[in-house]
């Protein structure tokens, strides 16, 4: 009795430390012939924020890598593209203190943006991706503090769109 006691909390633990241990990805393990590798060139800045292009780009980057489903190269190189702008970013007030005062904020981050297969020439997406977080100038909230905060969060999320529209189905 004591041995299979044992044992089960044995094979119990190795099961959670096998479960927390692991990493898990959502792309998907069923890869396309055709496409193996995907460009990410600088995307134009229709903004008035300096910067703004490099800091999307970067994060889409970033999530191909992390991914890894298609690996990322130079556009004389691809079999893809990720192409376009980032066209509007803008911090609305959503709320405000009993004074009066701002209180919270939405950073919004949008770009145009286009995937291509340079295979088939065809485009098999198009159209807005948005990011966007809010956060809260009372930094004893604990939520975001700070536009700066906010607005990586926000580019994170649209570069997650961006990986999740040009891999979802593979």
């Amino acid at each position: 009795m004591r041995t299979s006691v044992l044992f089960g909390a044995v094979a119990c633990a190795m099961v959670v430390c096998a479960c927390g241990c692991s990493s898990y990805s959502f792309s998907s393990s069923v890869r396309r012939a055709d496409v193996s590798t995907v460009a990410v060139p600088i995307l134009e800045n229709q903004t008035l924020d300096f910067g703004l292009e490099q800091d999307v780009t970067d994060a889409i980057i970033r999530q191909f890598q992390n991914d890894g489903t298609l690996r990322v190269v130079g556009e004389e190189e691809a079999d893809s593209v990720v192409r376009g702008a980032v066209i509007n970013y803008e911090r609305p007030v959503v709320s405000y203190d009993a004074q009066g005062n701002p209180k919270e904020y939405k950073v919004r981050v949008i770009a145009r943006l286009s995937y291509a297969n340079l295979r088939s020439k065809e485009t098999e997406w198009e159209g807005d991706v948005e990011g966007w977080a809010v956060y809260n100038v009372d930094p004893d909230t604990g939520e975001l503090s700070t536009e700066v905060e906010a607005r990586l969060a926000a580019i994170v999320n649209l570069s997650q769109d961006v990986l999740s529209k040009t891999v979802q189905g593979w």
